[in-house]
């Protein structure tokens, strides 16, 4: 049997020199100062894995709390998301049928374009095109 990595034999020479040090008058209160400090760490060890116990658990209600949030909020979205692609299904269901007529050949689509520019009525006059205004020139500053 072995107690964090001491054996009978090592426990018993350690009672033995304490034995011989202390001396069999001072034994008893010894015992009673090392029983005593070993209560006041359990104690302690207690009352801290209370203490880590109780923050964990906390963080655990907050945990859920937030992921009930997170899960509330992408419903929501998922939802919201459907909708909008539904109206836009709906909105652009129109779009689905061809600009060109179902005949439209190379020729046919060469002969639709219209002319690049309208010449102007003879009798009117030329339309007047404004000068093309230059920014004032940057004082050069040294």
């Amino acid at each position: 049997m072995e107690f964090l990595g001491v054996g009978y034999q090592e426990l018993l020479l350690v009672m033995v020199l304490v034995l011989i040090f202390v001396g069999p008058e001072r034994m008893p209160t010894v015992a009673y100062q090392i029983g005593r400090a070993v209560r006041q760490m359990q104690r302690y060890a207690r009352a801290v894995r209370d203490e880590f116990s109780e923050e964990i658990s906390y963080v655990e209600e907050q945990y859920k709390t937030i992921k009930g949030e997170v899960d509330v909020t992408a419903q929501s979205l998922r939802e919201q998301q459907r909708k909008l692609q539904s109206e836009m299904k709906d909105a652009t269901a129109g779009l689905d049928t061809p600009l060109l007529p179902a005949d439209s050949s190379p020729a046919n689509i060469l002969a639709f374009n219209p002319p690049a520019s309208t010449p102007a009525p003879v009798d009117s006059p030329p339309a007047e095109t404004p000068a093309a205004e230059k920014p004032p020139a940057t004082p050069l500053v040294f």
